[in-house]
């Protein structure tokens, strides 16, 4: 009973009035989103179904978005796409962290890792949401410039989840300043994971350039996954693809 994760929500550098302060500790996660038609048909059954809620769709500056909660306190965001683009009724749309420097994480993210930055979100003075992406050659052609209006339809229209990394201005000049990752007190959060089809020669490469690691293939007794770690400290797992885990998980 007294077990809980830590959602990453709570922390010092909120106001020490808000009630989502918590000494001690950094907000670094923050959300996994769903886009769905109808926020408020889809918020209303949920409640009906006894979910618990963070923020209705009604609530706050920001009319028509919903934060739910899951089991563990984790927060859900709600976001509305376009009628009729996809036959299911919601589809996983995003992960969002918070991170230290926007510079170099764009670098670790986009030149390293090779995703695609599909949408930048400025806030002056306060914070920029950067949105990566994996994209077919098709959909990378179809992509709005990242800094323009249109990029946040064209983020909509994509069925794989994109990552949604949030810089709240300023940390990047404060030595002190660290995200909490969720792997240490208090645990929560994990790590994103990524399928390569090179491990050896991706984490080689990483290396060479300058990324530190959590783990590498050849530590332990897992060979074909390794951590690598983001500029903010988070862990990327990077899985051989096509990977059987065969004699070390229970299941397999």
């Amino acid at each position: 009973d007294s077990f809980s994760v830590w959602s990453g929500n709570c922390g010092s550098d909120l106001p020490a009035e808000s009630p989502l302060f918590r000494a001690g500790v950094v907000r670094g996660f923050g959300h996994i989103a769903f886009n769905v038609e109808d926020v408020y048909a889809m918020s209303a059954a949920l409640e009906a179904a006894g979910v618990a809620f963070q923020k209705r769709p009604d609530e706050g500056r920001m009319k028509g978005l919903a934060f739910c909660l899951d089991p563990d306190g984790y927060w859900i965001e709600l976001v509305k796409r376009e009628e009729g683009l996809f036959p299911e009724p919601q589809n996983l749309s995003q992960t969002m962290m918070r991170v230290k420097d926007a510079d170099r994480t764009i670098h670790f993210y986009r030149d390293i890792l090779g995703m695609d930055l599909v949408r930048a979100m400025h806030i002056p003075g306060d914070f920029t949401n950067y949105f990566f992406a994996n994209l077919t050659p098709a959909q990378r052609e179809a992509m709005a410039d990242p800094e323009s209006a249109e990029a946040r339809a064209a983020v909509k229209t994509l069925w794989q989840p994109v990552l949604e990394l949030t810089h709240n201005h300023g940390t990047e000049k404060d030595d002190a300043f660290h995200v909490h990752t969720g792997n240490s007190e208090p645990l929560g959060f994990g790590h994103i994971g990524f399928l390569v089809d090179d491990l050896e020669a991706t984490c080689k490469e990483m290396e060479q350039a300058g990324v530190p690691f959590h783990k590498r293939p050849q530590d332990g007794g897992m060979s074909s996954l390794a951590f690598a770690l983001d500029p903010s400290g988070y862990r990327v797992e990077l899985v051989q693809r096509g990977a059987s885990f065969a004699g070390v998980c229970s299941n397999f």
